[in-house]
């Protein structure tokens, strides 16, 4: 079977899976912020938003507003603006207007309703420090109709200034798709970059062994209909010393595009193996043709960064120490008793190249929650097609090694942790990869808070490379696996550590008794692939838990390829030891019962 082809089938199977996002900045593509008057502070400004994916009672893609801004007015002794009254004393002047109100003392969602209340048509709220987040809905953001946007201190106090000077202010809100006459656009998702942020130099040492598909979906939200839209690729490498060199600069334009519509524009592709270690930017640049001006042309220009480094696998940008960058975290809203598995998947063109050595990863946890005490299980995993459908399904992803880390202080809130990672068949530090294979590199909270989140990068969006290569980037665990997780556009802060394997390692992998247990965690029924040169006939096996306790035991005359299987719906949920012996052998993996 070739893997290459079948994990770019992939999509086809993708269910998306509801989230509950903490606090994150993300960019929503068409949906904008845009002041329309006065001229002096004209111009979009960067939101956190708070729609239907946030639990609120209406969705930014649905909702155009513009109207003037208002200061709204609690109804309490201090008159503030904060309304955690949900009544606006100056309600007539509110209604048909945005209403602007200050973070703090209660939920987003009681602020917004007490502006729906005093009939305002949409909702901006000044935070009390700098830059945004995501905003929760609470307790009453369902019931919210109205558009609700959170903007930085500095641009509120922007905002206010030329409100208290006397300008009429005006603001647009929501989706921008016709409230211009000429407005093309493109944004992080829309744009295809390399399906990894970073990867080790051994995955691109020769020419065609790693290659960018480059090009990107152009929209046009005017409402003019528009000829000759340009697109230009321009590719900048920085090598380890400092110097940058233009290495590609290629073009590409549309005839005609007609207004609320969007065509792909591809260049041609890009080898990295000609310059080496380095930083690579990508810059995407849309143009208009002579003589028209584009109304709105901050979605003009998109760049994303790529590096060739020394040993790290990641989707998510690595700042100048080549730790991860993030911002926020999501959680399964099925995870309902706490744990949950989250992480990236890694197609392996020369796998053999690579020893996965430990995996990182960061949670974050809403205030007045740590981690102190709390276990998380690093792990490596290999997709492997059993019924051969070129599909992912839940049970063909196996376990290859994991690590366990355990938080000893109360710090692990936005922190980078690594967990060092080993083969689970061998017991050896590491797991070493093979060609033309799929890996699953994951974090697991093996605790029950539903208030810890994996952090994310939400400046990396996948969205049309997935699409474009027919993959899949980020899956998540909450009772059974989904290979396509939140969506390509929330990526998990999990990472891997490689090195070179030695051909001692490689030699010991293909000379011993193989375990692959799967699905794990699991709920009622385990399954074990057991394999090795010679035929496995008698096994034996028994149950431990981590007090070293004898759960159950048993043994199965396994016939051909069949799987071991193994009753553990009557585990205590938590992890366990399970130890196989066929009278040559005897291996042991971990496992966790969900």
């Amino acid at each position: 079977m070739n893997v290459t082809k079948t994990f770019h089938r992939l999509l086809v199977t993708a269910l998306l899976v509801c989230s509950i996002s903490a606090m994150s900045s993300v960019a929503m593509g068409q949906v904008i912020l845009f002041v329309s008057q006065p001229s002096s502070i004209a111009g979009p400004y960067t939101y956190g938003p708070g729609d239907a994916a946030q639990g609120w009672g209406y969705s930014y893609d649905t909702i155009q507003v513009q109207a003037p801004l208002v200061r709204g007015f609690s109804s309490n002794a201090g008159g503030d603006s904060l309304a955690c009254d949900t009544t606006l004393i100056n309600a007539s002047a509110v209604a048909g207007k945005i209403c602007v109100l200050y973070r703090g003392s209660c939920e987003f969602g009681v602020k917004a309703l007490a502006a729906q209340r005093a009939g305002a048509v949409g909702c901006i709220i000044i935070n009390h420090s700098a830059g945004v987040l995501n905003m929760g809905a609470g307790g009453a953001g369902a019931n919210v109709r109205i558009p609700v946007m959170l903007v930085s201190n500095s641009d509120g106090a922007l905002i206010r200034q030329s409100m208290d000077s006397g300008d009429s202010v005006v603001v647009f809100m929501g989706d921008k798709t016709g409230f211009f006459l000429n407005d093309v656009g493109i944004g992080n998702g829309s744009v295809i970059r390399p399906t990894e942020f970073s990867i080790p130099s051994s995955q691109a040492l020769n020419a065609g062994e790693y290659i960018f598909k480059l090009g990107a979906a152009v929209k046009n939200f005017g409402q003019n209909a528009q000829s000759n839209v340009g697109l230009n690729v321009k590719i900048d490498f920085t090598n380890p010393a400092g110097l940058t060199n233009t290495v590609y600069n290629q073009n590409a334009s549309i005839a005609a595009l007609p207004s609320d519509s969007t065509d792909t524009l591809r260049t041609t592709d890009f080898d990295p193996s000609a310059y080496g270690t380095g930083k690579y930017n990508i810059a995407y640049t849309i143009s208009m043709p002579s003589g028209t001006t584009d109304q709105f042309p901050a979605d003009n220009i998109v760049n994303q960064g790529f590096v060739i480094n020394s040993n790290i696998i990641s989707k998510v940008r690595l700042d100048s120490l080549r730790n991860m960058v993030y911002s926020g975290g999501v959680r399964p809203s099925a995870a309902t008793s706490g744990s949950y598995d989250f992480g990236i998947w890694y197609y392996a063109n020369k796998g053999s190249r690579l020893k996965v050595d430990s995996i990182r990863f960061s949670f974050v946890t809403n205030p007045g929650f740590n981690l102190f005490g709390e276990s998380i299980i690093g792990k490596v995993s290999e997709w492997q097609d059993l019924n051969s459908d070129g599909m992912i399904d839940a049970g063909e992803i196996v376990d290859l090694g994991d690590g366990i880390y355990t938080y000893g202080d109360t710090l692990g809130s936005n922190s980078q942790r690594s967990v060092q990672i080993t083969d689970i068949i061998n017991n050896t530090p590491g797991v070493v990869l093979r060609d033309s294979t799929v890996y699953l590199f994951s974090a697991y909270y093996s605790g029950a808070q539903t208030t810890v989140f994996t952090n994310v990068d939400p400046n990396v969006d996948y969205t049309l490379t997935s699409d474009i290569y027919q993959q899949y980037i980020s899956p998540v665990y909450s009772g059974t696996w989904n290979p396509n997780g939140f969506g390509p556009s929330s990526v998990a802060a999990v990472s891997a550590v490689t090195s070179s394997p030695s051909s001692s390692v490689r030699s010991l992998e293909q000379n011993t008794l193989e375990l692959r247990a799967f699905p794990n965690p699991v709920s009622d029924r385990l399954n074990v692939l057991v394999r090795a040169a010679y035929r496995v006939g008698n096994v034996r096996y028994s149950i431990v838990d981590l007090s070293g306790r004898l759960i159950t035991q048993g043994h199965e005359v396994l016939d051909g390829i069949a799987p071991l299987q193994i009753g553990v719906a009557g585990l205590e949920p938590g992890m366990y030891h399970l130890q196989v012996n066929d009278g040559r052998f005897s291996r042991t993996l971990r496992f966790i019962k969900h």
